[in-house]
């Protein structure tokens, strides 16, 4: 009887902590407005054009003046593209197609750590996880990010499972392995950094037990010659640039992603801590002893150390979202670490980075790095007009993004170009994107001239004048 009061009282922890998470990524989601980057890749994975304009549009042609190419690889635009033909284009069902999967990694989380802990400590990882703000935050970026993570944490995982195995193993788990490997390392270069950590453990595994695996090496290198063959033409349009949007900072060898891993200052320096203070204090077994977890730190190590010496080779990548798969090793590495030190303090040391984490998570929830203009605001307060026509001078993707959110299509609006001068409209809203804050940060410059527009004509009536964050909106009447 006791045996099933425990069993129920700890799968109701769990049932608790897959709520908690799922209901904050969900909360996020409901929410958030949309910025450039985000912009242009809902533009590309327009499911209604052919894959040869895909293709075209993934390569720069954005419908304007300017060339402004995608650098994520293409099968995130495709995958997505095929998600939109079934569930509808809209800017909320591109986020959906990232929700699941930052939704997923939750569960994938919690089996990784379940690998290595009982379920009191996997259940205390994993809500650690599911507070995490910045793994909220990238679950509803329409970007490869969660994608990442999910496929990440699934070919961990099926390494491990097979890794544990002696020959011969299950015949689908090395077909899952390296299926799911190939469109980890198609959806994200950077986690090459991943595989080569898997050929460090395994020499390192070698030179302590003295035990070859073959059959692992013979997976990995099936994966990265599948993953070339397929994505060569990529991997050379990529390696061509010399410029990134990242810059290698002084700054970043004391802070190593964790203030914007775990949401504030405070909270990444206390995780930092505590990273670092289990390596040193593990440091003699890890290098001595072949352990499982090691692999966990050394593609925690690995990731750091190649995109450190990539940055000062080639091309800087120094940015949390390039190495976000190792977010969730970090934490339950760093688990399995406390849990072994078997401390008398163990207990206050857990509850304590639970609360911290639950306290940060509240705090900073609508806290994001990038300021979005808000749209649904500026969308709202014209769909509660009677005016259904919307002028826009701020190009052919910025005027896509606006036709695919919801409020868009619920209230029947209608959006045109007013720089191609055909409009005949008697009235109208001009909507102008003002200086935006992910351009220019917080700022009190002049308007941009373009939203200008109407200034110096006479044939126009001036009715009403809106001006909220990133926007201006103005209510027209012809004379």
């Amino acid at each position: 009887m006791l045996n099933i009061e425990k069993f129920v009282k700890n799968y109701l922890c769990l049932i608790i902590v897959f709520t908690l998470g799922l209901t904050l990524r969900y909360l996020y989601f409901i929410d958030l407005d949309a910025w450039f980057d985000e912009w242009n890749a809902l533009y590309t994975a327009d499911p209604n054009i052919s894959n040869e304009d895909t293709w075209k549009r993934y390569y720069g042609d954005r419908g304007d003046y300017y060339i402004l190419p995608e650098y994520y690889p293409p099968i995130f635009a495709f995958l997505l593209k095929g998600f939109l033909s079934v569930s509808g284009y809209t800017v909320e069902n591109s986020r959906l197609f990232s929700l699941i999967f930052g939704s997923g990694s939750l569960f994938l989380s919690f089996y990784l750590a379940k690998i290595f802990l009982n379920l009191k400590y996997s259940i205390i990882s994993t809500s650690l996880l599911s507070l995490n703000l910045f793994l909220i935050w990238q679950s509803s970026e329409i970007r490869p990010h969660s994608f990442v993570v999910f496929f990440s944490l699934l070919s961990i995982i099926y390494f491990l499972k097979i890794l544990s195995k002696e020959p011969p193993c299950n015949k689908t788990l090395p077909i899952i392995y390296i299926f799911s490997s190939i469109i980890l390392l198609s959806a994200w270069p950077f986690a090459l950094t991943i595989f080569f950590s898997k050929i460090v453990f395994l020499f390192h595994k070698f030179l302590i037990n003295k035990k070859r695996n073959l059959t692992l090496c013979l997976y990995i290198m099936i994966i990265l010659i599948s993953y070339l063959v397929i994505n060569n033409e990529y991997l050379f349009y990529n390696l061509a640039r010399e410029e990134h949007y990242t810059k290698l900072y002084l700054s970043f060898f004391y802070s190593y992603h964790f203030r914007s891993f775990f949401g504030s200052i405070f909270l990444g320096g206390i995780f930092l801590i505590v990273f670092v203070l289990m390596i040193i204090l593990n440091l003699k077994k890890i290098i001595q002893k072949s352990e499982e977890e090691n692999l966990l730190l050394f593609i925690i190590l690995f990731s750091y150390f190649l995109t450190i010496m990539y940055s000062i080779v080639s091309a800087p990548v120094i940015s949390p979202k390039y190495v976000i798969f190792i977010l969730p090793l970090i934490v339950i590495w760093s688990i399995i670490k406390i849990k072994n030190l078997k401390s008398k303090f163990e207990n206050y040391y857990l509850i304590f980075l639970i609360l911290i984490t639950l306290s940060n998570c509240i705090v900073n929830f609508k806290n994001i790095p990038i300021d979005r203009p808000p749209t649904k605001e500026a969308l709202q307060i014209i769909s509660e007009s009677k005016i259904k026509n919307i002028l826009s001078p701020d190009g052919t993707v910025f005027i896509n993004f606006i036709r695919t959110n919801q409020i868009f299509i619920e209230n029947n609006l209608l959006i045109y170009d007013s720089r191609k001068n055909n409009f005949i409209k008697k009235n109208f809203w001009f909507l102008c994107l003002n200086n935006p804050r992910f351009s220019v940060g917080e700022n009190n410059f002049p308007d941009e001239e373009k939203c200008k527009y109407f200034d110096n004509t006479d044939k126009f009536f001036l009715k009403n004048q809106i001006r909220i964050k990133d926007y201006i909106l103005q209510e027209y009447k012809i004379k």
